[in-house]
């Protein structure tokens, strides 16, 4: 028969205990460390250089692997643990879909905040305007200058480059709506210039649509002729309604426009003097002066302001105008007035 010693037993309980104090004493110190490593491994360090600039950004170009980061990081003066940080991009899963773009990095930046910024694609955005009524050789020219962008466009044909974004006119001039395009690095001029594009035919739809009865076009197209020629002719904005009334009651009694950006817009992407009466005299497809009815093209990219005006014309009697070197607009019913108009203020005759 086993006797039960209690001595025995309690020595026993005393180790097992001693076991279990130092089993999580070391599990403490454990979880110490590696929070001290964490704490450590998630911290970013700038050289001095990177700090001195006015942003602190690093690109990432299309198609690459998760492991090259630390190392593009590094050669912009952005130094991060190289285990931490990819271990970070698993955990997010910026590893599987990692998106190209140029980032920002910030002073306080920590490992997990730059790959959270990786994982949600949170790339920082370019921008890039196309000017109201500005030509598309003028367009062509600003997209071709920017950088980090590709430009699959530039030795493209305009038939190529109509049929490359689905645009079914003949001629690009004034397809393009003016704006400010925001996109991220890498991206193809291309999808750009197709944004624009479908953007500039979205508003004339929707202008088209809810035009007035007594506008003078008689197509879309022909609606964003007229508006490219109102948006060059304008001196202020609120003036568009009025000067499109104008052009609209030349059209009606088919009488020239004579308006001169159309005939400098003739003239070519090279001219860049005055008008002058040689200009006028020319016979081209431009020279409003010398036929009826509106140019063959656009001239330039209208606004949508420009073209809500042609579709929505005052109503007035003025035939002529011309716009003061402020910018007021001086309109005329009768041609005596605007050549006494001519006479005062482009002039400076007085009376």
């Amino acid at each position: 028969m086993i006797k039960f010693n209690p001595e025995v037993f309690s020595r026993l309980h005393t180790l097992k205990s001693i076991e279990k104090l130092y089993w999580a004493m070391g599990a403490a110190a454990g979880v110490a460390v590696i929070g001290l490593f964490c704490l450590t491994a998630n911290q970013v360090s700038f050289t001095d250089e990177a700090l001195a600039k006015k942003e602190i950004t690093f690109t990432v170009p299309p198609g690459t692997p998760a492991a090259r980061i630390p190392a593009i990081l590094e050669s912009e003066g952005v130094e991060v643990n190289d285990f931490y940080f990819k271990l970070s991009l698993r955990l997010t899963g910026a590893h599987k879909n990692l998106h190209a773009g140029v980032y920002r990095v910030y002073p306080d930046d920590t490992v997990g905040t730059i790959t959270d910024r990786l994982s949600q694609g949170d790339a920082y955005l370019f921008s890039w305007r196309i000017p109201d009524g500005s030509t598309y050789w003028e367009v062509r020219r600003s997209l071709n200058a920017l950088n980090d962008i590709k430009h699959d466009s530039r030795d493209m044909s305009a038939e190529a480059l109509l049929f490359a974004i689905g645009a079914k006119e003949d001629h690009l001039e004034g397809l393009f709506a003016p704006d400010t395009y925001n996109f991220h690095a890498g991206i193809s001029d291309l999808l750009i210039l197709k944004k624009a594009y479908e953007q500039q035919q979205a508003i004339l739809t929707d202008e088209w649509t809810n035009r007035s009865a007594d506008c003078q076009v008689k197509t879309p197209y022909e609606a964003l002729i007229l508006a490219s020629i109102v948006e060059r002719e304008v001196g202020r904005s609120e003036d568009r309604a009025i000067v499109a009334g104008i052009f609209s009651n030349r059209l009606r009694i088919k009488m020239p426009l004579q308006t001169d950006p159309s005939v400098i817009y003739g003239e070519g992407e090279k001219f860049g003097g005055d008008i002058k009466r040689e200009h006028l005299r020319k016979n081209t497809p431009y020279n409003t002066y010398r036929f009826v009815g509106l140019p063959p093209t656009p001239i330039g990219n209208p606004t949508r302001e420009s073209i809500h005006a042609v579709l929505h014309p005052a109503k007035t009697d003025y035939l002529y105008f011309i716009n003061k070197a402020n910018g007021d607009l001086v309109p005329s019913k009768t041609l005596a007035e605007h050549n006494r108009a001519v006479r005062r203020y482009i002039l400076n005759k007085g009376h």
